[in-house]
């Protein structure tokens, strides 16, 4: 993400590109929809799977054609011009990381609370983590990509194992709920939303698309192997929990991971738990305080955002623009009024955001492909513009029905309307009376240090 890295090949992109998807919020998410669906999260999982690969395609080529970019902002600016790129971002990173983040702050303070009562006041844990990445991530994108794939790869040995040890047969495992239990009111389309909330991120690797040491090979294959490899992990490990643990307990429990891991390792495990609860966490707050500051950035470069989000210290991090990203999850756990049965809702508003935002990034492929067709593009999405195509459809079909529940439909769309209607009403008031732009319609070129080739 900053100009100094260099040569970064594919095993640290590939950490980037899932970086987000292993967390404890997307794995309660995956439980929540394997209780809900039975076998149909098998079906749902693959629909969430052939969605987010096409957007993985229309993000790498997008990064290939625009490597000196730090985002999609630039990407739809671009493309579509200045209020869907501000409408994007802000839908798309900043409106999540209210919703995403906080469910997992909640997560981790309820785990840590529970297995280390009375260390730290309420909420101790969260802060205390979240203060520690802040730092980690104002020393610089070094330091943030060491930390990233280290923290990757632990989650992905975890889910592996417990997967293997779950499958292979737990002596807690109560038969009459296990798998068995999976046949019975199955559903597939009303958990896709909770579903893909686990496959989503992919794209958080393309701002590092110019310190790549071969972007044009490594960049798709991180996405691409990325989304694939977590989606058989998950799939692997929630069969695992309903061995376990049984389908009935996954939705009924507040924190359907911790019971999996005493019931597949013994409750020996909980200490064991506790390091992999902050772990996944730290994954994902790591991600977006990698990620989203920089995007940010680049807006204020842009005039698409406040001037002070581009401030930057001695190693080129943007610091106001880290600390405001960190507040944002503290605004969620307030939005929750800290109650971790209110961590579904949260997921779905969030998916539903970010699909808002790939939706718009998908049509801005298709323009630049109309608008700038001479332009260098090292990769190219193949079938183009079909899978974008079927994928606009798609997501929009998997927001009109996100809530898992007739009773969430209310608060997923209330928080997901407000906010998105408050980001649409901002985008258009900064354009048209700060930047003095028209909302839509950018040539290529509009955007600066896109690295765009006019046609």
């Amino acid at each position: 993400m900053h100009e100094q890295t260099r040569g970064l090949g594919f095993a640290a992109l590939f950490a980037v590109a899932i970086g987000v998807i292993v967390a404890q919020s997307t794995i309660v998410s995956l439980l929540q929809a394997t209780a809900i669906g039975g076998w149909g999260f098998v079906g749902a999982l693959a629909i969430g799977w052939a969605l987010m690969m096409a957007n993985s395609a229309t993000y790498a080529e997008l990064a290939l054609m625009m490597p000196r970019a730090t985002g999609i902002g630039a990407y739809i600016g671009a493309g579509l011009g200045p209020l869907p790129a501000i409408f994007a971002v802000f839908a798309g990173y900043v409106v999540p990381a209210l919703f995403g983040p906080a469910a997992e702050l909640l997560l981790v303070d309820a785990v840590l609370a529970q297995l280390l009562p009375g260390v730290l006041p309420g909420f101790g844990w969260a802060a205390l983590l979240l203060g520690v990445l802040v730092v980690l991530n104002l020393l610089g994108t070094d330091v943030f990509a060491r930390v990233q794939t280290a923290l990757t790869f632990t989650m992905l040995v975890f889910l592996l194992l417990t997967a293997a040890t779950g499958l292979a047969g737990s002596p807690t495992a109560p038969a009459a709920q296990g798998l068995s239990a999976m046949g019975a009111d199955i559903t597939v389309f009303g958990i896709v939303a909770l579903v893909m909330y686990s496959l989503i991120g992919t794209e958080f690797v393309t701002p590092l698309t110019g310190a790549a040491r071969d972007p044009a090979r490594h960049v798709p294959r991180a996405m691409f192997v990325g989304l694939t490899v977590v989606a058989l992990a998950n799939a692997a490990f929630c069969l695992a929990a309903v061995a376990a643990v049984g389908r009935a307990r996954l939705g009924e429990s507040p924190l359907p991971h911790l019971d999996v891991v005493q019931a597949v390792f013994g409750p020996g495990a909980r200490l064991l738990f506790a390091a992999i609860a902050i772990t996944a966490t730290a994954s994902l707050l790591n991600m977006v305080l990698g990620a989203v500051p920089r995007m940010l950035m680049e807006m204020a470069r842009s005039g698409e955002a406040f001037p002070v989000l581009a401030r930057t210290n001695a190693r080129g991090v943007p610091w106001v623009a880290t600390l405001f990203v960190a507040a944002l999850p503290l605004v969620g756990l307030a939005w929750a009024g800290g109650d971790i049965g209110r961590i579904v809702p949260l997921l779905v508003a969030a998916a539903g955001a970010w699909l808002v935002s790939y939706m718009v990034a998908h049509l801005a492929l298709l323009a630049l492909r109309r608008r700038a067709a001479g332009a260098a593009r090292p990769w190219r999405s193949p079938f183009a513009p079909w899978p974008q195509l079927l994928a606009i459809a798609g997501m929009g079909w998997v927001i009109a029905h996100a809530a898992p529940a007739p009773e969430l439909e209310g608060p997923v769309f209330t928080a997901l309307a407000a906010v998105l209607g408050l980001v649409a009403l901002i985008g258009t008031a900064w354009v048209r009376l700060v930047m003095r732009k028209p909302l839509f319609g950018a040539t290529v070129g509009d955007t600066p240090n896109t690295g765009v080739n006019p046609p």
